[in-house]
């Protein structure tokens, strides 16, 4: 393992090349005294696919993050439209993907400038492990030490930013007058602290009261369990109130995502990609229960039938904070997701005022509002050396941020969750630096001279460039962090907000942060977790004064909400709404998205697309089908909006359509069926892999993992083919046909071998 880490490292030190670019500014700035007034909501959503063809790598374990050959979910980015007046217009984006790169926000934010500006495009990621790399401008995430296959590739970028732009223009154009309301709750016993130690260190050992009948860990207890959920539900066009389905949740809570981890060559969504899917089925069979008996007597729900009502779950202030596990697999991925789901879920399905609205169709019998208030501010800062508004008395020297960014020892570790290769590499021993003196004190450099030489010395190596946002939704107001707040840090940006902000009409105000939007800066923590360089501190990449300068800015952006004048603690700094031109340096540029030019077209094959194996994988509990074809090469079968693979029936093509992918979660429609259910790779089911080249065509191989309730779709349909779709105008590849009383042959011990990806291909 220690001649593996030092390759990686020696290998990539040639990558350290560089140029200075300039990130083209759209100005537009806002003045202070604009207030947020009521107005009647529409909102409006949509997804997008954003699955790179296999090839490039993941990212979030730096060397350990492994080139993909395949996916076993789809990434999405969902997006939402609301607005009040095209004057508060914003779009709210979760995305399937580790975190959210200055470049990208801002090349999603010349795609859309007609609908929003840069302002009040919010983009957050889940921080999926499992998503691609090489869309990130600077060098510390583009070069030696971000991939075990590195480098910054354009067309990433503007094929992340294209997708998430166009899901955009769908959201805006499905815009409808809609109601909203949030839900306050808390989930515990799905995470814990992964950093108990430093978050000792704070005084405060349960910042949050778990109910007395729990039996918590220190660990388990030391989190923030708050769970918020913005529901929104479509409303009739022309008297806005009756309520017609769900448009769809955003879902708030802390959590890492990251159950699949170290080894891994898939792309997929992890937990919260799951958390979504079971909650977008539950949204179905609600609006199906409720409009589908009712087409022909309710203006506008033959519309609402037609909606794909979305749940983006996004992270607040996960930074120490990991999921409970019993294993790193995705099934196990899936069963987190499904829990958290369950624990959303029942803020909607089991609440009798809900219950009471489902009957008579009125959104104010559950408490939601058709006339609420969306307001926002934005705001930039250059972050080396910037000072803080008014440093504590605990600033002393570090009254300001540092003047360069650095990577502590303890972040060549990884997490305690997710140790790392590079792990091997450290001197043992302790990760603080006693007699350090200067701003980054008592943090120990990562792999000392060799830091610089790996990455660089110059500001423009590291991101320098953060954008802060506050957003308000009637009695909420989210914190757009650029980066992951601990359980701490979160919890003290809510409350410098909630001392600024109020709710018109006596309702208290509500605060959560949103991780990982807009940017990515790393790690927040406070001085004293700072102070103990454990993988969050050491990973906090502008000293111990970050957080405390990030709750200034949060506490500018409330202020200028309530109508603060506050240009003079601006200076000559950006303006609220402003988003300005800044030079930024990008990592090495390779070529890691996959070219449809450097491969011949579909049709021009010698080796044509066809089935070339379908066996049964023996499983006692679980039906298992591995299905292998020739085919384009990656960039030239790209993933879409639509399935790719699916079962269909042999008699017509068409998908086999089960009742339920997976159990239903508890609620009155529990037992109606999911109309979007499908057995296709959009779902939790196929896991998909390009096995190399087998003439001028490639190899590529997929297994079904079916459901019970799948398989009794199976039963019932007859006979049945596995499908690649038909791309680029040539046929699709189908399976032999097989059903349920005559299944295809068992898989052979190489077949086996083959179809878990432990050997090349089984002949037939």
């Amino acid at each position: 393992m220690r001649r593996l880490a030092t390759a990686a490292i020696a290998g990539c030190a040639a990558l350290a090349a560089c140029a200075l670019h300039r990130m083209p500014g759209t100005a537009e700035p806002l003045p202070d005294a604009r207030r947020g007034l009521r107005g009647l909501l529409q909102a409006g959503a949509a997804r997008a696919d954003v699955t790179p063809p296999p090839g490039p790598s993941t990212f979030g374990l730096g060397p350990d993050s492994l080139v993909t050959d395949g996916y076993w979910s789809r990434l999405y980015c969902r997006a939402f439209v609301l607005e009040t007046s095209p004057q508060d217009r914003v779009a709210v984006v979760g995305c399937d993907l580790h975190s959210v790169s200055g470049i990208l926000h801002r090349r999603v934010a010349e795609r859309v400038r007609a609908i929003v500006p840069t302002s009040r495009l919010f983009i957050a990621a889940t921080h999926t492990h499992a998503g691609p790399a090489h869309y990130f401008e600077t060098p510390l995430y583009a070069g030696a030490m971000s991939t075990r296959h590195p480098g910054f590739d354009s067309a990433m970028v503007d094929f992340l930013a294209s997708r998430i732009a166009g899901a955009i223009e769908r959201a805006f154009a499905a815009r409808r007058p809609a109601a909203a309301r949030w839900v306050h709750s808390t989930a515990w016993q799905l995470t814990r602290n992964r950093s108990l130690e430093a978050f000792e260190t704070n005084g405060t050992l349960r910042l949050f009261q778990p109910p007395p009948d729990l039996q918590l860990s220190d660990e388990e207890a030391a989190i923030d369990p708050s769970l918020h959920v913005l529901q929104l539900e479509a409303l009739d066009e022309e008297t806005r109130t009756r309520m017609l389905g769900p448009v769809g949740f955003i879902v708030l809570f802390a959590m890492h995502p990251n159950v699949v981890t170290v080894r891994n060559r898939l792309f997929g969504a992890d937990t919260h990609g799951a958390a979504s899917r079971f909650l977008e089925a539950e949204l179905r069979r609600a609006w199906s229960d409720r409009c589908g008996a009712a087409l022909k007597h309710i203006p506008d729900c033959g519309r609402v039938a037609d909606l794909d009502p979305l749940a983006a779950v996004l992270n607040t202030n996960e930074g120490d904070v990991a999921p409970v596990l019993n294993a790193n697999t995705t099934a196990e991925a899936v069963r987190v997701g499904r829990t958290l789901a369950e624990r959303a879920w029942e803020t909607y399905a089991r609440d009798p005022a809900l219950m009471r609205a489902h009957a008579t169709r009125r959104p104010s019998d559950a408490g939601f509002r058709s006339s609420l208030v969306v307001d926002s501010r934005y705001l930039e800062a250059y972050l080396p050396g910037a000072p803080l508004l008014s440093p504590s008395a605990a600033a002393s020297k570090a009254s300001r941020l540092c003047p360069r960014a650095e990577l502590g020892a303890a972040s060549g570790h990884g997490a305690t969750d997710h140790p790392v290769t590079l792990d091997a590499l450290m001197e043992r021993g302790s990760d603080v630096d006693a007699r350090r003196d200067d701003c980054h004190a008592p943090k120990k450099r990562l792999l000392g001279p060799l830091q610089g030489l790996l990455v660089g010395t110059s500001p423009t190596k590291y991101p320098t460039h953060a954008p802060f946002a506050l957003l308000r939704v009637d009695d909420t107001w989210l914190s757009f962090v650029p980066g992951e707040p601990t359980v701490q840090v979160g919890a003290a940006i809510n409350a410098r907000v909630l001392a600024t902000v109020h709710a018109e009409d006596g309702r208290p105000a509500h605060a959560a942060v949103v991780g990982l939007a807009n940017a990515y800066f790393q790690y927040l923590t406070t001085r004293r977790e700072y102070a103990v360089q454990a993988y969050e501190g050491a990973s906090t990449l502008y000293g111990p004064a970050s957080a405390e300068y990030f709750e200034d800015r949060f506490s500018l952006l409330a202020r200028s909400m309530e109508g603060e004048n506050i240009d003079a603690e601006l200076g000559r700094g950006p303006k609220i709404g402003e988003a300005v031109a800044f030079p930024y340096e990008l990592g090495p540029e390779r070529v890691r998205f996959p070219r449809a030019e450097s491969s011949p077209l579909l049709p021009s094959l010698e080796e044509p697309r066809r089935q070339r194996g379908l066996c049964h994988l023996p499983r006692p509990r679980r039906m298992e089908l591995c299905f292998w074809w020739s085919d384009g090469s990656p960039a030239r079968v790209p993933i879409s909006n639509g399935p790719w693979l699916s079962l269909v029936r042999a008699d017509n093509g068409e998908t086999v359509r089960p009742c339920h992918a997976r159990p239903a979660l508890d609620s009155p429609w529990a037992k109606a069926c999911d109309p979007g259910a499908a057995i296709d790779d959009r779902g939790l089911d196929f896991e998909t892999r390009v096995r190399g080249r087998t003439g001028d065509a490639w190899l590529w191989s997929t297994v079904l993992r079916l459901s019970a309730e799948e398989w009794q779709s199976v039963q019932a349909a007859g006979d049945v083919r596995l499908r690649a779709s038909s791309v680029q105008g040539v046929a699709p590849v189908d399976s032999d046909a097989f059903r349920a009383s005559a299944l295809p042959p068992a898989c052979s011990e190489n077949g086996i071998r083959f179809c878990l990806h432990e050997a090349e291909e089984e002949r037939p």
